[in-house]
Order: structure tokens, then C-alpha cells, then sequence
């Protein structure tokens, strides 16, 4: 939604919820075992895969073993393959993605028909501004529909590219897990988001907004679009050619933050830079950007599938679809019962041995 039209679409929303969190079942108690809170339930997805890269669906819980900081874990609660799941779409839409929205409104489409019926689906639409377009509620003919009317953000008649169709990432993140629908929704949930991951116009950051994904109980899949040598070959166009792109103050702070703090180069007029600086730049933030992307990818039990072309997209949305459709919801209460808001590492292994488990590396307990 647009930023400035956030608060006024979200309560128009109403997510029935689809519980397993606050509503999953717990395991019969005696009469002297202590009431434990609900919200002390940790939940997670995981997903086998054998030596060939085969999903494993026919595994029980049993199968499974999880660890906490090293200390085995009891499942409370355990579902196959078949639950349901919340999904949001998240669709870079900036200024140079406009040559290519046919292709990517047929990935889209494409991955909707991979889902199940009772799969539910949300979209947010994102360069500058952000929009939530299609929301858990609305039929599946209906997000299509929604797709379909998606145009990339337009530059002006000098330019193609200006602040207007900037990339503001965090920002989409940040609105997918804290001002969406999504935070209400319960139950297996996940994040796709297609983009190539450089920021230009957030508000937000990394920083900011890392931990609130992480805290959202959603795996992110990100689908890492290959722009940096079209992005390289606008940076180093003239400013004259309609084509010419430069880089955000954002972006330039970001980079000599990050590799080097005291160079003279990072006050020195963009327009001056030379075409080796800019290069530098340039190369520096996509490695910042697929470096984070791994990140919070391990951290909730996603993945990153590099795009190398977008005629490649709706195989990498099948891949995507594949493994959703093979993951497992476990659930336990932690024997760690203090509430010191630190990171809890999570293992989960299943049998057979050589299978390859896929889960969310741990949590942020809570704080007292």
C-alpha cells in the first residue's frame, strides 16, 4: 500500500485466523504439570531432501529431532505436508523492470496455478512506493486480476530513471511483516519476494528491519533478480542519455559505511566519481545486498534461488512452489524457559541420516 495509505487499507482488513501458534493442540498434561503459556510455543517449517535433491514427504514426527542450543527439544505438535499455507508476494516493480513485466506477470500467474486451493495469497507491489494489491481474502481469479493491472513505476520524459522508481526493499519488508495482514496470520506463512535486494529509497534498513522478519515466524524465499551489469551500464552512461542512472545519497552511505568509512570518495559529487569508483560501488552493494539476502533466508528457513534471466522465472517459482508444498510444521515448548530476548540457535535433524533438513536457524526468545 502507499506508505501514506498504509493504516487506512489494514483496517480494512480482516484476516480470519488459521491457527497453530496461539491455537496449536498441546500434549496432555497432568494435574501437577505446571499451565504453560501459548505464546511460549515455538514453531517452525522444515523440509527433507535426500542425496538426489528429492523432497522427502512421507515422514513422521518421530522422524525428527530438534535441538536448542545444542539441548534436545519435545515436538508438541507436528503436520505434514498438507497444511495450508499464508503466502505474500512481494514485486519489485521500479524503473528497470519495465521491459519485463509481461514476463513477469506470466511467472506470477504461473506460480499461482503451482499452489493449492486452500493456499491463501497476498501481494505487495514495490520501486518507491509500496502497495498492497491483493490481499489473504481475495479469491485466486481476483490476485491474478491484480497482477495482471501491475505496471512498473514510470521515470520521467528526460529519464527513465528517477527517484520515483527507486527500489525501497526494506521498506516492502518492513510493511510485508509489521503493517500487513500477514502478522495476524497463524499457521505455516511465508514471504516471496522477487527482487534483486539493492536498496535506493527506504526509510528503513537492514537493521531495522532484519530482526522483525526474523521475529515474524515467516520463511522468506527470495528470488534474487541479476541486474548489477545493467545497473553498471546506466551508472556509467552519460547524464544527458535518457538511460542515465546514479546512484541515492542512501546507497552511497551505505557502501562507505561498510568498506570504507574514510575515503575522500565518499563526499565527493556523484557526477565526479570516476568509472572505477562507481564500479566499486556498484559491485559492493549487490554483494551487500545478496549477503543479506542469505541471511535472512538462513535465519527463517527460506532460500535464495538466483534469476539469471527473468525467462527463467517461472521455473525458479516452481522450484519455489515444490518446496513449500514439501514442508513440515513442528512445534515444541522450549526447555529454556527464560524470557532474556537472546537468540536461540535451532538444529533439526530427521531420518534417515543422509537427509538434508531445511528450517529456520533459531528465533529471539522472549524479553521479560
Amino acid at each position: 500500500m502507499r506508505k501514506g495509505l498504509r493504516s487506512v487499507l489494514i483496517l480494512l482488513v480482516v484476516l480470519p485466523a488459521l491457527s497453530v501458534t496461539a491455537r496449536a493442540q498441546e500434549p496432555p498434561q497432568d494435574q501437577d504439570e505446571p499451565i504453560r503459556l501459548k505464546t511460549d510455543l515455538v514453531s517452525i517449517t522444515a523440509s527433507a531432501i535426500d542425496r538426489a535433491g528429492r523432497a522427502i514427504k512421507s515422514l513422521k514426527a518421530e522422524d525428527f529431532t530438534i535441538y536448542e542450543d545444542g539441548v534436545k527439544q519435545k515436538i508438541s505438535h507436528f503436520a505434514a505436508t498438507e497444511e495450508p499455507f499464508t503466502l505474500l508476494l512481494l514485486l519489485d516493480v521500479s524503473g528497470s523492470t519495465r521491459d519485463d513485466m509481461a514476463l513477469m506477470k506470466k511467472a506470477a500467474r504461473n506460480f499461482l496455478s503451482e499452489l493449492r486451493a486452500d493456499d491463501r495469497v497476498g501481494v505487495i507491489v514495490f520501486s518507491r512506493e509500496i502497495e498492497l494489491i491483493a490481499t489473504f481474502q481475495d479469491a485466486r481469479d481476483k490476485v491474478e486480476a491484480s497482477i495482471d493491472q501491475t505496471v512498473a513505476a514510470e521515470g520521467s520524459e528526460a529519464s527513465r530513471f528517477t527517484s520515483n522508481t527507486g527500489t525501497s526493499f526494506y521498506d516492502a519488508l518492513f510493511l510485508a511483516v509489521e503493517e500487513s495482514p500477514l502478522k495476524q496470520a497463524e499457521g505455516r506463512k511465508a514471504i516471496i519476494c522477487m527482487s534483486d535486494g539493492v536498496d535506493s529509497t527506504s526509510m528503513k534498513n537492514y537493521k531495522d528491519v532484519s530482526t522483525l522478519v526474523e521475529r515474524s515466524e515467516a520463511s522468506v524465499y527470495f528470488l534474487t533478480l541479476n541486474t548489477e551489469q545493467a545497473t553498471l551500464t546506466g551508472l556509467l552512461k552519460p547524464r544527458t542519455d535518457a538511460g542515465y542512472l546514479n546512484f541515492s545519497a542512501s546507497q552511497i552511505n551505505r557502501y562507505f559505511d561498510e568498506y570504507d568509512r574514510d575515503s575522500p570518495e565518499r563526499h565527493r559529487p556523484r557526477d565526479l566519481m570516476s568509472a572505477d569508483v562507481k564500479r566499486e560501488i556498484n559491485a559492493g552493494l549487490y554483494k551487500t545486498a545478496r549477503r543479506e539476502q542469505q541471511e535472512i533466508a538462513d535465519r527463517t528457513g527460506g532460500r535464495v534461488y538466483p534469476v539469471r534471466s527473468l525467462a527463467d522465472l517461472s521455473g525458479v517459482y516452481k522450484q519455489v512452489a515444490d518446496d513449500l508444498r514439501s514442508q513440515y510444521s513442528i512445534s515444541y515448548y522450549p526447555s529454556n524457559q527464560a524470557r532474556d530476548g537472546r537468540w536461540r540457535a535451532i538444529r533439526v535433524e530427521a531420518r534417515p541420516r543422509e537427509a538434508t533438513v531445511r528450517a529456520r536457524s533459531g528465533y529471539w526468545a522472549a524479553g521479560k
